[in-house]
């Protein structure tokens, strides 16, 4: 998915967490669930940057451990610190599975 598509993603997310009366996020969680599509910095290493049908899950380095990144973000999810951080990077990894399967990468 494209970056527009990720924040638009974020931003709708945190939209509706501002309705749910006892989480109270702030600016704070929107900042770390902006900021949890830093994860696509890997991209800058590979050649070329952009390539439409590239599969992330195989080429770039921090989307290949997306193992480890779904077990962390999910305890994440119950730390309130980290929880937007958490669901932030689970929604990256959930968008470019559904880039992945819509173009049959």
């Amino acid at each position: 998915m494209t970056t527009p598509t990720h924040l638009i993603s974020d931003l709708a997310v945190f939209i509706i967490f501002i309705n749910i009366p006892n989480v109270l996020p702030n600016y704070t969680d929107l900042t770390s669930l902006v900021g949890s599509n830093l994860i696509d910095l890997d991209h800058l290493l590979s050649k070329p940057i952009y390539h439409p049908k590239r599969n992330p899950f195989k080429t770039h380095f921090f989307h290949k451990q997306w193992i480890t990144i779904t077990i962390l973000s999910i305890l994440s999810v119950f730390f309130r610190p980290t929880m937007f951080l958490g669901i932030g990077l689970l929604l990256h990894l959930f968008l470019d599975y559904i880039y992945i399967v819509r173009e049959k990468v």
